[in-house]
């Protein structure tokens, strides 16, 4: 229980820098989005817009995607004891959740700039 609370409490630490660091900066916004690789990511597969839509929203989102990915993937890896294997599971967790919810904030971000 204590490291599941302390992988919580981890992501929610790394979610309060991102909008301290990035989504309540204009300057750092702007650079966040189009510079950032998960940015370029989204756009290049997803032939996004980000002039079209509510650019803080997407900064929210991959804050929030950013934080759960980290806070999943390190609560995982600490039921493992043995190194060579946390460092195996930590990487295709980490992977697997990449793709799997910047495959997602893809898809709402092009939705939201069709409307």
């Amino acid at each position: 229980m204590e490291k599941i609370l302390f992988a919580f409490i981890t992501a929610i630490v790394i979610y309060l820098l991102y909008l301290v660091l990035i989504v309540n900066n204009e300057r750092r916004l702007n650079k966040y989005i189009n510079k950032s690789k998960e940015c370029q990511l989204i756009k290049g597969r997803y032939k996004i817009n980000f002039d079209k839509v509510n650019k803080k929203k997407v900064a929210h989102l991959f804050a929030l995607s950013n934080s759960l990915i980290i806070g999943v993937t390190f609560s995982i890896i600490l039921f493992v004891d043995n190194f060579i294997l946390k460092l195996l599971c930590a990487f295709l967790i980490f992977t697997f959740l990449i793709l799997f919810t910047y495959l997602y904030i893809g898809k709402y971000v092009k939705s939201k700039e069709e409307k």
